[in-house]
């Protein structure tokens, strides 16, 4: 029995191990997935539309100087995604799609963040 244990143990727990990396890995990209669409739509929001903001009428994103500036971030880190400037410009919310390929699992897997930024300015206490 205690031979039968061992030759079954082992295999098994090899095979945990490298199904661990790949689901790690998954994780990994997920992550990295999320950091870039938050730091596409910070970059969207520094797309201030100035005929509203100069004169003092308000402080929204330029919606086609917002979805492009998010779109070269994403350009410059070869990540795929998508932008949408809602609320009147003062939402942007960026999707980003990208790709894991499995190490020891023979499955490439999709991995999907999205991130929304509000633009803020003059905020001085929460919204209830």
């Amino acid at each position: 029995m205690p031979v039968f244990v061992a030759l079954i143990i082992g295999p098994l727990l090899l095979l945990c191990g490298l199904l661990t990396v790949d689901a790690f890995g998954v994780l990994r990209a997920k992550q990295h997935a999320d950091d870039l669409s938050v730091e596409a739509a910070r970059a969207a929001q520094q797309a201030i539309d100035p005929a509203q903001a100069i004169p003092g009428h308000a402080f929204v994103a330029d919606p086609a100087g917002a979805s492009a500036a998010a779109q070269r971030y994403l350009a410059k880190t070869n990540a795929r995604g998508t932008v949408m400037v809602t609320d009147g410009g003062r939402t942007v919310t960026v999707t980003v799609t990208s790709r894991y390929h499995a190490t020891f699992w023979p499955k490439t897997f999709s991995v999907k963040a999205t991130s929304s930024a509000a633009l803020l300015h003059g905020i001085t206490h929460p919204d209830r």
